[in-house]
């Protein structure tokens, strides 16, 4: 059930067309390309043009890219701070509002260290950052090209069956921004693919690390750690695994000029390109924005695969999926590197 249907049907409780509640899996189903109906659930946000309070999540998993602010719910600073800026230009107060920094960021840790909080930048993305690709070998992650073929390859009707990557960080590093996935790969006996990349932290001893939602002062006492929560208790609304970049194979087209930047390409879904079973193609997976922070010797781990856990729709997926390594099927990952001196504002008050 998806997150849309959990809310209509248990929140909103309605199972009634004529209720007023679009049903968005019918609409999918009659246009599953871009058409003026899904245009016109875009804004323009061109058109504004007052002072925006903007706030998002990097670790929602169940809504789009930066569309929660999960703070608010634990946190009074949070509340306070919504309501300065509501004084400051909706009431006309003379407060310190227009003293915030334009961006504040977090760089989550995993694991049982809390995230370092309110990282001021100047914009985002982060001016200065730098874009280091890594080239898929074998199973790592390299700053080198590859320099010789191969196929790694994962059974895209198996929840559990995922091709991985990885690349250790030889001295402490700053993820913030953008990452991207340029995958070559191919079905040889289908003419689609769903293709879904995550990111994940792996601690130096071998375990796959997850971030808590919320602060472990807002924890029950009973729990230690995070693996002192229960299997059937872990969901995307409170542990994050990694950012996620999804991209289906037959909607792989898309507008440079209308992407918000190279990292994030803008697909355009406006029509489907079927794939030829064999046929190599380029993907370019624009990957949900980050911010983590990598000790020495922890890897990053790219996991690519057919499934989500908060998504198993699998209908345009089957059997294998192939990714093709080497010198004429290039694949990078691209990794946004910040410097880890930025000033962090201390209770949201200057530094």
């Amino acid at each position: 059930m998806s997150n849309f249907d959990l809310i209509t049907h248990f929140i909103i409780k309605t199972n009634n067309p004529a209720g007023g509640i679009e049903d968005i899996n019918e609409m999918y189903r009659r246009s599953p390309v871009s058409n003026q109906l899904w245009a016109d659930k875009r804004p323009d946000m061109t058109k504004i043009d007052i002072p925006v309070f903007i706030t998002g999540s990097d670790f929602s998993s169940i809504h789009i890219m930066g569309a929660e602010w999960c703070e608010l719910y634990c946190d009074p600073h949070a509340d306070k701070e919504l309501h300065s800026h509501f004084d400051k230009y909706l009431r006309g107060v003379d407060n310190d509002r227009e003293k915030m920094p334009k961006v504040r960021w977090p760089a989550l840790q995993f694991g049982e260290r809390e995230s370092i909080d309110n990282i001021e930048l100047a914009d985002f993305p982060v001016p200065n950052t730098q874009y280091k690709e890594f080239h898929l070998l074998g199973s790592d992650m390299t700053e080198a090209p590859a320099s010789k073929t191969g196929i790694v390859s994962y059974n895209s009707e198996d929840s559990n069956s995922i091709a991985e990557f990885a690349h250790k960080f030889t001295q402490k590093s700053r993820l913030i921004g953008l990452p991207k996935a340029a995958p070559r790969m191919s079905s040889p006996s289908h003419d689609d693919m769903n293709v879904f990349v995550i990111l994940r932290k792996r601690g130096n001893d071998g375990k796959l690390l997850m971030h808590l939602t919320f602060p472990f002062s807002a924890v029950p006492k009973e729990y230690k750690t995070i693996e002192d929560i229960l299997e059937n208790e872990r969901a995307s609304l409170n542990l994050h695994l990694g950012s996620v970049g999804a991209l289906r194979a037959s909607h792989r087209a898309f507008d440079p000029e209308l992407s918000i930047h190279e990292q994030f390409p803008f697909h355009l879904n406006d029509k489907e390109e079927k794939i030829t079973p064999g046929e190599v193609v380029k993907l370019e997976i624009g990957i949900w924005s980050m911010g983590v922070d990598f000790d020495a010797a922890f890897p990053c781990i790219a996991e690519y695969s057919a499934f989500l856990a908060t998504w198993l729709g699998h209908e345009k997926s089957k059997v294998e999926h192939r990714i093709h390594l080497g010198p004429e099927t290039p694949i990078r990952v691209i990794f946004p590197y910040v410097a880890l001196s930025y000033q962090v504002r201390q209770n949201n008050n200057p530094v």
